[in-house]
């Protein structure tokens, strides 16, 4: 049942409002938040939350999906993430490897210079991973239950730069992680990506 009301003021504004019918704990839940937001009124606070709703599921998403959004975005800012094109990642990565690998064969370079490029061509996929060990670390703790956290890369695969995700429980305390790239990547960004992902796999 909805019921329309139209509430006039001292100015030509006018806002029409509907009661919605909802379960007795969320709205006394909500009024309760609203109350602490600095003394907003449940109607803003309910307007607002239900606008957000409409343009997650406009946009294909459940809202119950913005729970596992925000605890994701709370991992990321702990370790200070910025939004960076997985194509500059590739191309920073791809002249790194080149110019170790010229290095670690051209002859006419000191023997002790090659080989501390080689060494260097190896550490670069290890800072990746050392990386993955700590997203990997923080995930665990925001999500401890294995099924939980299953459940939260389901909803938030589509936030990653990966074309498919997707992680099997294959026992009380064993997984299996599966990441596709996205498509155009080249070797080196999924090479990245492996290294991040068996960091990340490690840990959880």
């Amino acid at each position: 049942m909805a019921k329309d009301n139209t509430e006039q003021g001292g100015t030509e504004e006018t806002y029409s409002r509907t009661t919605i019918m909802v379960p007795k704990n969320i709205a006394s839940d909500l009024s309760r938040v609203a109350k602490s937001r600095g003394g907003r009124t449940l109607f803003h606070v309910a307007g607002e939350g239900l606008k957000l709703t409409a343009e997650l599921i406009k946009d294909g998403f459940e809202p119950s999906d913005l729970v596992y959004f925000w605890r994701l975005y709370k991992v990321l800012s702990s370790m200070d993430v910025i939004p960076m094109p997985m194509k500059l990642i590739e191309e920073v990565c791809s002249y790194m490897t080149s110019l170790l690998i010229d290095l670690y064969k051209n002859n006419n370079i000191p023997s002790d210079i090659r080989e501390n490029a080689g060494k260097a061509l190896g550490e670069l996929w290890s800072i990746y991973e050392k990386y993955g060990h700590q997203v990997g670390a923080l995930v665990r703790m925001e999500f401890e239950d294995l099924e939980e956290l299953l459940e939260a890369v389901s909803r938030i695969s589509r936030l990653l730069a990966v074309r498919h995700v997707e992680i099997k429980k294959l026992g009380p305390n064993a997984i299996e992680l599966m990441a596709i790239g996205p498509s155009g990547a080249t070797d080196t960004g999924n090479k990245a990506l492996t290294s991040f992902i068996r960091g990340v796999r490690c840990t959880i």
